[in-house]
C-alpha cells in the first residue's frame, strides 16, 4: 500500500506511545549497550518498514502488524550488537547443557547442583542466569518462519497479545509454550506473566515482587533456561 508522507507522519505520532514502551522495556535489559533512543529510532524504523510490506490480504489488522514490526525491529537492533564473547557464550550453553542433563534424572536442578556441575561459584551462576535475559534478545535460535516471511521466535510468541498466530495456525505451538508455562515455579509463571502477557519492563516487575533488578533478571533467565528445555522435550 501506498502512503503519503502525511499519512506516514500521522501514523508515527500515533504509534510513537507504543514504540517508547516496547523500547523502555527492552532497555532495561540492554542499556549497558544500547541508548533508549537506538531501541526507539529502530521502532521507527520497523513501523516504516511494515507500512512498505503490509498486505491486507492477510487479513491481519494493520495495527496489529505494525505493533509486531515495532517489535521485531527493536530486537533486531539488539542483536546486531554482539557484545558477549565466546567465553560468555560457552558460559551459556554450557548452563543450558548442565540443567537438561540433571532434569533427564527426573528432578528440578538446584542452584548449588547446577554451580558444582559447572564447577563455578553460586554467584557466578546468578551473574550468568541475569545475563541470559539479555543473551536470549540476541541469539534465540528457535525461529519458526511467520506471515510475509518474517522470522518468529519463542520471545515474539510469547510475548504476542493478538490472535494473529491463531489466524496463521500457530495454535499448536502456543499450545505447547502454555504446557511449557505451566510446569514452571509460581515466582517464574509470575515473571513471564508480567513480563510477556502484562507487558511490564522488569524494573516494575522488581517492585512488585519486592526483589532487586538483578534478582528479577535471575529468576527471568532461570524460567528461558527451563521453558526451552520443556519444548524440546514435550
Amino acid at each position: 500500500m501506498h502512503y503519503s508522507e502525511e499519512e506516514k507522519e500521522r501514523l508515527i505520532k500515533t504509534f510513537l506511545p507504543r514504540i517508547k514502551h516496547f523500547a523502555l522495556r527492552y532497555y532495561h535489559i540492554v542499556q549497558s549497550f544500547l541508548e533508549v533512543d537506538d531501541l526507539i529510532s529502530a521502532g521507527v524504523k520497523g513501523l516504516l518498514e511494515a507500512l512498505n510490506k503490509y498486505n491486507p490480504n492477510l487479513n491481519v489488522p494493520l495495527p496489529a502488524y505494525i505493533e509486531h514490526r515495532i517489535r521485531g525491529a527493536i530486537i533486531d537492533e539488539i542483536r546486531s550488537v554482539d557484545v558477549f564473547s565466546k567465553e560468555y557464550r560457552k558460559k551459556v550453553e554450557n548452563l543450558k547443557k548442565a540443567y537438561k542433563e540433571i532434569k533427564q534424572k527426573g528432578y528440578e536442578p538446584t542452584d548449588e547442583e547446577l554451580a558444582s556441575k559447572l564447577n563455578i561459584s553460586e554467584t557466578e551462576l546468578s551473574k550468568v542466569f541475569q545475563s541470559i535475559t539479555a543473551s536470549e534478545l540476541i541469539s534465540l535460535d528457535d525461529h519458526i518462519e511467520g506471515y510475509n516471511g518474517d522470522k518468529l521466535s519463542i520471545l515474539n510468541i510469547i510475548s504476542d497479545k493478538t490472535d494473529i498466530f491463531e489466524e496463521i495456525k500457530f495454535k499448536e505451538i502456543r499450545d505447547k509454550l502454555a504446557r511449557a508455562i505451566d510446569r514452571l515455579s509460581e515466582q517464574e509463571k509470575l515473571v513471564i506473566s508480567l513480563y510477556y502477557y502484562e507487558e511490564m519492563n522488569m524494573k516494575e516487575i522488581a517492585a512488585i515482587l519486592g526483589v532487586s533488578l538483578s534478582r528479577v533478571s535471575q529468576i527471568h533467565g532461570r524460567a528461558m533456561v527451563k521453558l526451552k528445555n520443556l519444548l524440546e522435550t514435550d
